[in-house]
């Protein structure tokens, strides 16, 4: 089962803690030579300002590519290289929800990139493809990215098999130095590619479902302590988000088990902010709102009104 961003790669993370990374995975030129690489066409004609902008972009993307995160994976946003995001960025990445800071952003673009070991079919994003971008004014760009899957273990016959790719839809907004203040994203089909790399098996199957709630309910208590526990026991946990709507990956933001499962990862970077996010309450991510304030809440994210955090003026 693959499903990057979720329980697996959460089971996976938490054995991290016990091998130093350096060795424990191959450098980027060894990987180079198990898996092709895709590169994204740079936009020669286009202005000046325009290049940047793309330059940023491919960078942000560049590094969700095992095993370029790894770094991240370990040292969180100190670790993340200047010049991607601003320290008080702010954005939107639809179905999951809304990223107020910098460490936020930095968590959903990398910390939530899958690492082979996560998973059972071990894979990971082994390449990436702007395939659409247009930046007309220096502050603004929209893209389109293809993030290409693949299995990663060496000496398997199944290493490099590819996997069902994810598409990001993207607009962003730039500081006078090319950095992102501002983004809103989309990933379309997300529930589906994760019914696709897990075997087919529907999100709907009950032993499935179950499997996850004891998953997060496991490692919940091996992570979530003293200040940060949520439940006295497993089996509490257990009865608790069983009552719960497992909900779907399209529309992961609510309260359910799909938002828990994806906050389920972050536990192990910061377990003082996403731990109350997979307990009872949701801890104001994993809740119900209403469409509007999921989808249309410009303002009070970005700071000015719907439809114009995104144009050239």
């Amino acid at each position: 089962m693959f499903r990057p961003n979720f329980i697996l790669l959460a089971l996976g993370w938490a054995l991290l803690q016990q091998v130093h990374l350096a060795n424990a995975w191959p450098t980027p030129h060894q990987l180079s030579q198990w898996l092709p690489h895709f590169k994204s066409q740079r936009p020669q004609t286009q202005p000046d300002f325009a290049r940047r902008n793309f330059e940023t972009m491919s960078r942000i993307y560049n590094l969700t590519v095992y095993p370029n995160q790894l770094p991240i994976l370990g040292g969180g946003g100190a670790a993340a290289p200047p010049g991607l995001f601003t320290q008080d960025v702010r954005g939107r990445v639809t179905p999951v929800g809304d990223f107020e800071d910098f460490e936020h952003s930095i968590e959903y673009f990398f910390s939530l990139s899958p690492v082979p070991q996560g998973n059972a079919v071990k894979g990971a994003i082994t390449g990436y493809r702007i395939v659409e971008f247009s930046s007309q004014c220096p502050e603004i760009a929209a893209s389109v990215v293809y993030l290409y899957c693949s299995v990663v273990d060496p000496g398997s016959p199944d290493h490099g098999r590819p996997l069902p790719a994810l598409k990001q839809v993207a607009f962003w907004r730039f500081d006078s130095q090319g950095t992102v203040a501002y983004y809103d994203a989309w990933i379309p089909n997300l529930h589906s590619w994760v019914e696709l790399t897990n075997g087919g098996v529907p999100v709907s199957d009950p032993q499935f479902q179950a499997s996850s709630i004891t998953q997060i309910c496991t490692l919940t208590q091996l992570r979530c302590h003293g200040e940060n526990r949520q439940w006295d026991s497993i089996e509490q946990c257990i009865a608790d988000l069983s009552q719960k709507p497992y909900g779907n990956y399209d529309e992961a933001w609510g309260d359910n088990i799909a938002c828990r499962s994806i906050h389920l990862v972050l536990t192990q970077v910061r377990p003082d902010v996403h731990c109350p996010h997979v307990g009872p309450t949701g801890g104001g991510k994993c809740v119900n709102a209403p469409y509007a304030e999921r989808y249309f809440s410009d303002e009070s994210l970005f700071g000015s009104p719907s439809g114009e955090t995104f144009v050239c003026k």
